[in-house]
């Protein structure tokens, strides 16, 4: 993309972040819950291969 389409693009995002606020904050909880999950069970699996 060049940098006008670019700018375009950021700007529109800006734009709808600002007038979809919730949406934007139940996408990171959701986010941040799976990140936290995954990285528990990963934790846990890698405990069992060590024994």
């Amino acid at each position: 993309m060049n940098e006008n389409a670019l700018q375009a693009k950021r700007e529109y995002q800006r734009e709808w972040r600002k007038k979809n606020r919730e949406r934007v904050r139940l996408h990171n909880s959701r986010y941040w819950q799976k990140r936290a999950q995954k990285q528990e069970k990963e934790r846990q699996g890698g405990e069992d291969n060590d024994s």
